[in-house]
């Protein structure tokens, strides 16, 4: 557990290798036991610290191992300026505040086209690049295989319809979902595999210097490229038309040289197929925030995840015997609110 005053402490004296800081602000984290801290030096410049509950971390390893990969690549996250290996802290560049999300929320439909074609060019880079290098990383060892896809299956039944919806699942309901999850799995975990980010979507995406930035990597590892594409396209914070999407989509499949020939129809599939598991993966994760952690940040990103999934399941006219299933179990407890659940 993390002591905010003992940590702001902690962050003002490894920053003095830095300069002298004039104070040290609390941010809003992510979805990880994780914390942040903004750090403003005498001389105006910035810093973030952020923080792991636990001194040399799996978590925290594994963030500076992909980092110094991904640098090394060229390709755009923050800079590590200073490292305190003991207490768990790690000084980082400040990129500063423009997300894509809020960049999106003010933005005419213009503009997000063109913020999400700059985001899809990264995108399009990390896959190249990460598929050419002949240096590794952590996530080179780490896969989307069938049992990875299943336990964030098994995530969401836990977390988001026993915890957060509060339904008993019954033994025919729970045998249909167990079967239209590995419906979806065993499909996915047979796909060709690249480096992926794992969480591209617009609450980790940072526009400076008209270059959008990528931050939260550190579980990243191999999967289909359309998991990356999915977390973007289908992000649980932004709605974006669907004719956009599939533009989207299709500049994506024309700039995957590396990808080699693939059928675009076949591609698409299994970007449909990826979005259902990401977004059920992703109401897990929200109900365990919200239920469990009792955090309201995720709360209005239910409904619209369960609405990506509801209208991603019109491309699978062989799911129809599972419809019913997953109106009880997922959208209708979706669109309940926390109050009534």
């Amino acid at each position: 557990m993390i002591d905010d005053a003992k940590t702001l402490e902690k962050v003002r004296q490894i920053s003095l290798g830095l300069g002298e800081v004039a104070f040290v602000r609390k941010l809003v984290g992510d979805a990880s036991s994780r914390s942040y801290f903004r750090i403003t030096f005498l001389n105006t410049d910035t810093a973030i610290a952020m923080v792991s509950p636990t001194a040399q971390s799996n978590d925290e390893l594994n963030f500076l191992e992909v980092q110094q990969y991904l640098e090394d690549l060229g390709l755009p996250v923050p800079k590590v300026y200073l490292r305190d290996q003991l207490l768990g802290i790690v000084i980082l560049e400040d990129l500063g505040d423009d997300l894509l999300e809020d960049i999106v929320s003010t933005a005419d439909l213009q503009q997000i086209r063109q913020v999400y074609s700059l985001a899809l060019d990264t995108l399009l880079n990390l896959h190249r690049q990460t598929s050419i290098s002949d240096s590794r990383c952590v996530a080179f060892d780490l896969a989307f295989d069938e049992a990875k896809l299943m336990q964030e299956m098994d995530f969401f039944l836990e977390h988001f319809v026993k915890g957060w919806a509060r339904k008993a699942l019954h033994g025919n309901a729970r045998r249909q979902l167990t079967e239209f999850f590995h419906n979806i799995c065993t499909g996915l975990a047979r796909e060709p595999r690249v480096f992926t980010h794992r969480d591209y979507h617009s609450r980790n995406l940072i526009l400076k210097n008209d270059r959008f930035y990528m931050i939260d990597f550190q579980d990243a590892r191999m999967g289909p490229a359309q998991y990356d594409l999915a977390s973007l396209l289908r992000d649980s914070y932004v709605s974006l038309p669907e004719d956009l999407t599939q533009e989207l989509v299709a500049q994506y499949l024309q700039g995957a040289d590396f990808l080699g020939t693939r059928e675009t129809e076949d591609f698409i599939r299994v970007f449909h197929m990826m979005s259902l598991q990401r977004n059920i993966k992703a109401l897990g994760t929200f109900g365990y925030q919200s239920y469990v952690k009792n955090s309201p940040r995720y709360l209005s990103a239910i409904p619209r995840t369960a609405a990506h999934i509801s209208r991603t399941l019109l491309n699978f006219p062989e799911f129809r015997n599972y419809l019913s299933v997953l109106e009880d179990y997922i959208i209708a407890p979706a669109h309940v609110s926390r109050l009534d659940a």
